[in-house]
């Protein structure tokens, strides 16, 4: 058995998703609907409720909506599948040093440990040796170097356009590893440029959940929840914001839902926004990450709690990146992405995870069938409030990352992951990008 850890160079980011989770602790002050606050507030995830809690705490008053039935968007934690903690959201706190939930997680007697870099491999049925595990190191250290070399020429081009000449048994391996399992999309689906002006950093967890974490962030703040924003219209002095539960009419408006909402024009705009505003919401697009997570009675990876598990993965770029043990939970988080996860979403989710078994089965033996639980898959992308994980620039389209953040007429503004200018796709950047805006919004107002 060959073990290694590996500095990877990368943000893991896993702001997944799933459908009919229960939140661990739904703490916010569940509200009636306002109907003349100053500002209205779309999306209760993270970004929704941060900017709700700054704007309240200079003064403001804000009816903050939500149309789903509960708080937390793509970071939420449920006990109800597997009796114990799964982040069927985000899981992976990123970036410790910039990161907020890390402190107020320690701060408020959460369990906040670091995330090892430890490693088992694998190519087909055999478990490789560790100068192949450093062959694919390499190849991913290559890979990696290339984007670099691109960004620092000012090329906005795809990362397989970067990449295309770092080749040998492993590439497709550290394709999946840089695209797939860390970006959501293929390689040839997001910008160099905007893959590089993000920062590294340690990886930490929440043992109780980041969904919990942040639910517990999140006490006090009034929410009124199934009440879906189906239109803005800001013909007027302020905007009049049309909802399922009636209609609210304020100075301001801050937009926090995905930007695959947006682009799906599930909220109408009146008058219609600009249209660099509009194509931002394309060009800076979802991604599609999902868990297959897997349940078993002790450590069949024996790795201890958090450990990685890779397998050689072949040209046509299906296969999936393995957590294990996930906070001494005994769940293996088995997760695709790009459009391998979109694929899979079609099929029903106890063949995804017949899939996901009997590809760990080949690795590991078929001993593991007699320590299996249960396991359950995520569907993000088929996700209404989300159609989508997380967000990334096109190729080429780094530059909308600004288009996207700006404000129209002093009356709109738009929050989220997908508008922090370096900590997109986690939780923390959609967090800071709300208190942000609500600075903004405050400015104005």
């Amino acid at each position: 058995m060959t073990r290694t850890s590996h500095d990877l160079h990368f943000n893991r980011r896993a702001l997944l998703a799933g459908l009919g989770a229960t939140l661990v602790a739904p703490t916010a002050l569940f509200a009636q609907v306002p109907t003349n606050p100053d500002v209205v507030v779309i999306g209760a995830g993270a970004a929704g409720l941060a900017a709700t809690r700054s704007l309240m705490g200079a003064g403001h008053s804000v009816a903050l909506i939500e149309g789903s039935g509960r708080i937390g968007g793509r970071a939420y934690t449920e006990t109800s599948t597997f009796g114990v903690p799964y982040d069927v959201g985000a899981h992976w706190l990123h970036n410790d040093s910039s990161n907020p939930f890390n402190r107020y997680g320690r701060d408020n007697r959460f369990t906040i440990y670091e995330a090892r870099d430890e490693y088992r491999v694998f190519d087909g049925s055999t478990e490789v040796s560790e100068s192949d595990q450093n062959a694919l190191w390499r190849t991913w250290d290559s890979m990696y170097d290339a984007i670099g070399t691109a960004a620092d020429r000012g090329q906005d081009i795809s990362v397989a356009k970067a990449t295309e000449r770092v080749t040998g048994p492993w590439a497709a391996t550290a394709g999946f590893g840089i695209g797939p399992w860390a970006m959501a999309k293929d390689l040839d689906g997001f910008s160099t440029t905007d893959w590089w002006n993000t920062p590294d950093g340690d990886d930490w967890f929440c043992e109780e959940g980041f969904g919990a974490l942040l639910a517990h962030w999140a006490q006090g703040i009034p929410v009124s929840l199934d009440t879906k924003a189906t239109k803005v219209d800001w013909s007027g002095d302020g905007v009049s914001v049309e909802t399922t539960k009636g209609t609210i009419q304020a100075k301001a408006v801050v937009v926090t839902v995905s930007t695959g909402v947006l682009a799906a024009g599930d909220i109408d705009f009146v008058p219609a926004l600009p249209a660099d505003k509009v194509e931002s919401f394309s060009a800076i697009s979802m991604g599609t990450y999902d868990h297959i997570a897997l349940q078993f009675s002790h450590d069949i990876f024996d790795m201890g709690k958090d450990g990685y598990l890779m397998f050689k993965i072949g040209d046509d770029g299906k296969g999936f990146g393995v957590l294990s043990n996930a906070g001494g939970h005994g769940i293996a988080y088995c997760d695709v992405g790009g459009s391998w996860a979109d694929e899979l979403e079609r099929q029903p989710i106890e063949a995804r995870v017949d899939y996901a078994l009997s590809t760990l089965r080949n690795m590991l033996g078929s001993d593991i069938d007699s320590s299996f639980v249960k396991g359950t898959a995520t569907s993000w992308g088929q996700n209404p409030w989300t159609l989508g994980s997380y967000a990334s620039a096109e190729p080429g389209a780094y530059r909308m990352r600004g288009t996207l953040r700006q404000s129209i007429g002093d009356r709109i503004f738009f929050a989220g992951e997908a508008c922090h200018r370096s900590l997109w796709s986690t939780v923390a950047g959609a967090h800071l990008s709300g208190q942000d805006v609500a600075r903004d919004v405050a400015d104005e107002i």
